[in-house]
């Protein structure tokens, strides 16, 4: 079990600095995508990879600088339901000018997470970078 627990660690913590293939590993991940909204305005996603392991990503902080949206995600890594661990990661949503995603990358890094994320992970940022897009036009339609 720790051993488990401790290779979805090293998944995440690598994710950004090899690629899938290389990993060798085949866990099923599920991403399950909030819809409601945090504080009004943002929202929040989860990285599920059973055993009780999970990690919620909370967008805290949004700055528009189209094309470009960086985002603070507060993140909250749960283990058996209990939170493990708290921190703060910044990722930089570019665009193209009809909006849509192009690239999304962690603030300092160049590991674009569209090419060298795992494919559950791709899906659950590329579905936040489409309602953060929407929002950024609904910001525009406001009185």
């Amino acid at each position: 079990m720790k051993k488990y627990i401790t290779g979805c660690l090293l998944i995440f913590i690598g994710l950004f600095n090899a690629p899938l293939k290389s990993m060798g590993q085949n866990i099923d991940w599920r991403i399950m995508v909030h819809k409601e909204e945090i504080a009004g305005e943002y929202g929040s996603f989860v990285l599920s990879c059973g055993s009780g392991y999970a990690m919620t990503y909370t967008a805290e902080k949004v700055q528009r600088n189209l094309p470009r949206i960086t985002v603070t995600f507060k993140v909250e890594m749960f283990l058996d339901e209990q939170l493990s661990d708290t921190y703060y990661e910044t990722y930089v949503f570019s665009y193209t000018p009809a909006g849509r995603i192009t690239n999304i990358y962690p603030k300092g890094k160049s590991e674009d997470v569209l090419k060298n994320g795992l494919p559950a992970t791709q899906k659950s940022f590329r579905d936040f970078a489409d309602e953060l897009i929407k929002k950024n036009k609904n910001i525009g339609n406001r009185k």
